[in-house]
């Protein structure tokens, strides 16, 4: 088993703060749709970022088990939310990464490689919505 922590405090009059694994703390809000101020994360982009960040990881991971030299991985994710009978939910999220890799790889292995991500990403898989990943050359 292995256990992620994190901690949030609030104090009034202050924005609250989150810290993990001995990252720099970071203020947290709601987002500006919904009354929150841009200058703090927000829970929802979160989300979505944490998917997106699972997805490269464990794509870069399966690459250099593959032998396969990554040059750059950039990628969007798009989170969408919407009301459904039990609320607002998240309905769909889309990433979507360009891939500069050794010239030696094809598109064919790129989509192997992306495959086996979606697969084996922890975050992705373990979120009720349906998650779209789609990883094309650079």
């Amino acid at each position: 088993m292995t256990l992620f922590k994190n901690a949030i405090r609030c104090a009034a009059g202050h924005a609250a703060v989150t810290s993990m694994s001995g990252a720099e703390e970071a203020k947290i809000g709601p987002p500006l749709e919904y009354g929150g101020s841009a200058d703090t994360l927000n829970p929802e982009e979160l989300f979505v970022a944490a998917i997106n960040s699972c997805l490269m990881l464990v794509f870069q991971h399966i690459a250099a088990s593959s032998g396969v030299m990554i040059e750059s991985y950039e990628a969007s994710a798009e989170g969408t939310v919407e009301k459904t009978r039990d609320g607002l939910r998240f309905t769909g999220v889309s990433v979507q990464a360009q891939v500069k890799a050794g010239a030696a790889e094809t598109a064919a292995k790129l989509g192997e490689l992306a495959e086996l991500t979606e697969k084996f990403c922890l975050v992705s898989n373990s979120v009720s919505c349906p998650v779209s990943y789609s990883v094309t050359p650079a």
